[in-house]
């Protein structure tokens, strides 16, 4: 992708999503990570279960934006606390899931338990590492 495309692309998102650029920083985090393909949407056959991850500094952080969940320590620490509405992860799939940006990938239900291993793993690593 041309530095020139992606500009088009950044501008083009942030004007479909000003009303979130008031996360500051976050936003612009949040543009970054959906357009280098950070969310990502495990979906499981026949059963319909999904696993949603977001790539972030240190690697894949689990979330779940029903709850709303974060794995990362900034959700911890800071939206746990009320000190701030939301991490850039869950931003990043709200941007994402609205702008149909979501990398989906498809497993069938038979892999969930890798798959699951394979993404608590990841976020271990993460926290072992922050």
């Amino acid at each position: 992708m041309t530095a020139e495309v992606t500009a088009d692309r950044r501008a083009e998102l942030k004007r479909s999503f000003a009303d979130l650029s008031k996360h500051g920083r976050k936003f612009d985090k949040a543009i970054e990570t959906v357009l280098s393909g950070g969310v990502k949407e495990c979906r499981f056959s026949p059963s319909g279960r999904r696993l949603l991850t977001v790539v972030g500094t240190l690697g894949d952080e689990f979330i779940d934006p029903e709850k709303p969940y974060c794995s990362c320590s900034n959700f911890f620490f800071r939206v746990g606390s009320g000190k701030e509405e939301l991490c850039y992860h869950l931003l990043s799939y709200e941007i994402a899931s609205k702008s149909g940006r979501t990398d989906v990938i498809e497993f069938s239900d038979d892999e969930y338990g890798q798959v699951l291993k394979a993404v608590i793993a990841d976020v271990l690593d993460v926290v072992n590492r922050s």
